[in-house]
């Protein structure tokens, strides 16, 4: 009926209906029918539109058509409710080629009704599958997770960080997960699912509700301020609960779900996540670390409570996304650089030596080109660009009406209206810098380009899932990646040999049980990957001089899949057998000291006591052998293994600061009295500090509570909270 989704604004009112009957029957549905004839009802069904089944369920699906400056409010959906009620049919969708209002969103979760609006209609139109109304039983990976969690929630485990790839359905298999420990408990338990989008809360409850039944279970919804209601369900946004904190009870809820986990370590989800004592914490998440290098999988129970482990290179490996094909345009290459490539150099003086970024205008030509030489039809290009004012400049090279742009500091109706431009307009190109990352769902998009190196591997890999959903009509997504830096080529290049290396489950290649209307798309289970000249040549140069290049996220995912995988950090003398192409030089450019390198791995989490004590050690024999206090270079040299610090001067002024005011003619008697003095101060103020707070702190959200001074105390005597819950938890 319509060759392009914008046309559906020309069809009558009839027609429109008659389009949402034909795309519901395509998407899975059938024995739909419209419900008018003329003006009248058939069968007295009060008012509903169509219905239709999917499965063995009916569905009262009530249609919509307005103008997109009028959003759809709660007297469409009371009519839709009204009419399923006398039809006696449980299963209802409002649909839209406009938008509803938050007060719909918020009735809408609480009366069981699913939403449709112009966006979801228009991937409805894209996929020709939905989620609602899918009868799901569990994939085998999926199963493998969630047997796993049962397993380490009988043992004890009260928070697991379950990691799953973006599109093999980390919501499912939690809502599975849940629905199986409902199953074991004998009182009906509270559950409250968190996330930073509404548009995520919304899809989830979808999940949810194809798992566990409409009627069975209640779902509310709590954001743009509203109150949590008292439901089996409230799916919440941090926001509108971090308001609410003080008034809500840390009992509340049984069990807690944190979706896009990652963001847990920020202070406003800190806050909210550590206010409630569940029975069992779940973390959902694509990428467990983080670009700040806060400890993700610490908070959510350590490297015993990391399962799943299904990310991208296994999701690639399996053929659950689409099939990327990769194409690297290095920058244009300093020549007189070349040769000045030196192990000793940071990775960031590599790049300004040998990089000369290209021109827009040329960029713009090369992506052009690409689009022609590749033959892709119907471009629909995300293009992350380095800031607002790169993509205002930007914008101005490519054709006029071939590109659009969208950032944080514009309006949501400006933002909307631009993503909408781009998706039934004429723009071929969406020029974008801080969003898109995670959260926004554009399945028709075909190409991506990466304008700048973002020095983040976990945004670099969120940003390439942008273009990875499958459709029956994209089989492919081009990537053009203008590195113009050494760390993107290797993150490419291990990309590509992981994918290629990682044994193949023959058994999860192919889902025998999931969805009939789930598109199959198959390829060679590969990343395809290639250089341009420039680029072959540095990766050449780069292997024939044995340049070991770790980006700054290597090196910490390497000491911490060590201790996850060892229960313990290797000393700093141990790095060259236990890191795997780990040397000191690397960790030196990019940390400057090996206690750094921890502290960036592991945050407050390390064994700050140890290397207190060593540090002391040192100093006890050095002042009975010299008769003299040792300088900060002269401890800092001991602790030196090859060109890497173990402390720098700074560090050891911050591990020892009451140690290092000492004058030089203090005996070796006189320190260890005066630490002696302070082992037994701080053994009496550990008495009281546990003797005070036992009964009365669980957790990190109850220390949030006390006076800063009461906060700084703590913080005084044991350097790390971690280490004062550890003591906590030992005497309760």
């Amino acid at each position: 009926m319509i060759k392009e989704f914008k046309d559906i604004d020309k069809l009558s009112p009839n027609d429109f209906e008659i389009f949402i009957k034909d795309l519901f029957v395509a998407s899975g549905w059938y024995d739909a029918e419209i419900t008018k004839v003329g003006k009248e009802f058939k069968h007295g069904d009060g008012g509903v539109d169509i219905f239709a089944y999917k499965g063995k369920r009916k569905f009262a699906i009530e249609v919509k058509q307005r103008n997109l400056q009028t959003t759809v409010d709660v007297k469409a959906l009371n009519q839709l409710v009204a009419g399923a009620r006398l039809a006696n049919v449980t299963n209802m969708i409002l649909v839209t080629n406009s938008y509803f209002t938050s007060e719909v969103k918020v009735r809408a979760l609480r009366l069981g009704v699913e939403l449709i609006d112009r966006d979801e209609l228009q991937n409805l139109w894209v996929v020709k599958h939905s989620e609602i109304g899918r009868e799901i039983k569990p994939r085998k990976y999926q199963l493998d997770v969630i047997n796993q969690a049962i397993t380490k929630y009988e043992n004890g485990k009260t928070k697991l960080l379950i990691e799953m790839a973006t599109g093999l359905g980390k919501t499912y298999t939690v809502a599975h997960l849940i629905k199986k420990l409902i199953q074991s408990t004998e009182r009906r338990p509270k559950i409250l699912f968190l996330a930073h989008q509404i548009e995520i809360l919304l899809q989830s409850v979808t999940a949810f509700k194809n798992v566990l039944g409409i009627g069975n279970y209640s779902f509310s919804a709590c954001f743009s301020g509203s109150k949590p209601e008292k439901t089996d369900f409230v799916f919440a946004t941090f926001d509108t609960l971090y308001g609410q904190i003080t008034e809500l009870s840390e009992n509340l809820f049984d069990f807690v779900i944190v979706d896009e986990a990652h963001h847990t370590p920020a202070r406003t989800y800190l806050d909210v996540v550590t206010s409630f004592n569940p029975k069992l914490l779940i973390g959902l998440t694509a990428t467990p670390y983080r670009a700040d290098n806060k400890d993700v999988i610490n908070f959510f129970g350590g490297a015993d409570g990391h399962i799943g482990k299904f990310d991208l290179i296994w999701a690639l490996k399996h053929r659950k996304l689409a099939f990327p094909k990769y194409l690297v345009l290095l920058d244009d290459l300093n020549q007189d650089k070349i040769d000045q490539l030196e192990s000793g150099l940071s990775i960031a003086d590599l790049d300004k030596k040998l990089f000369l970024h290209k021109k827009d205008q040329e960029v713009v030509r090369i992506i052009e080109e690409v689009v022609s030489e590749q033959e892709i039809d119907n471009v629909k290009g995300i293009i992350f660009c380095r800031n607002i004012r790169h993509m205002r400049h930007l914008i101005g090279f490519f054709k006029l009406g071939t590109a659009t742009l969208v950032h944080s500091k514009m309006s949501d109706q400006e933002r909307r209206e631009n993503i909408r431009n781009f998706r039934e307009g004429n723009c071929k190109y969406i020029l974008v810098c801080d969003l898109f990352n995670e959260g926004i769902d554009i399945p028709e998009t075909n190409l991506l380009v990466f304008m700048r190196y973002t020095g983040s591997k976990t945004i670099w890999l969120q940003q390439l899932g942008r273009g990875l959903r499958k459709t029956p009509n994209k089989e492919y997504v081009h990537v053009l990646d203008f590195v113009g830096s050494l760390e993107r080529l290797n993150e490419v290049k291990d990309l590509s040999r992981a994918v290629q290396r990682l044994p193949l489950d023959r058994e999860n290649l192919i889902d025998e049980i999931s969805d009939a209307s789930t598109p199959q798309i198959f390829h060679d289970g590969s990343l395809e990957v290639k250089y341009s000249a420039e680029a072959a040549r540095v990766l050449s140069l780069i292997e024939d001089m044995k340049f070991l290049l770790n980006s700054r996220e290597i090196l910490l995912d390497k000491l911490r899949f060590y201790k996850e995988k060892n229960d313990v950090t290797p000393s700093i003398s141990e790095v060259k057998d236990s890191l795997v192409n780990v040397s000191y030089d690397q960790i030196a450019t990019h940390f400057g000291s090996y206690y750094s390198y921890l502290m960036a791995a592991f945050g407050d989490d390390i064994d700050q006591q140890s290397m207190v004590d060593k540090l002391q050690e040192f100093i006890k024999t050095f002042y009975s052998k010299y008769n003299m206090m040792p300088s900060l270079r002269t401890i800092s040299l001991n602790f030196m293994e090859e060109q890497l610090y173990e402390f720098s001067e700074k560090e050891i002024q911050s591990l020892l600061p009451n140690l290092m005011k000492l004058e030089a003619e203090i005996s070796v008697n006189a320190i260890e009295d005066i630490e002696l003095d302070n082992e037994l101060k701080n053994s009496s103020k550990e008495c009281i500090l546990i003797q005070k707070y036992k009964s009365k702190i669980f957790s990190r959200g109850d220390i949030k509570k006390l006076s800063v001074n009461d906060q700084l105390e703590i913080k005084e005597k044991y350097q790390s909270i971690s280490v004062f819950l550890k003591k906590l938890k030992d005497v309760q």
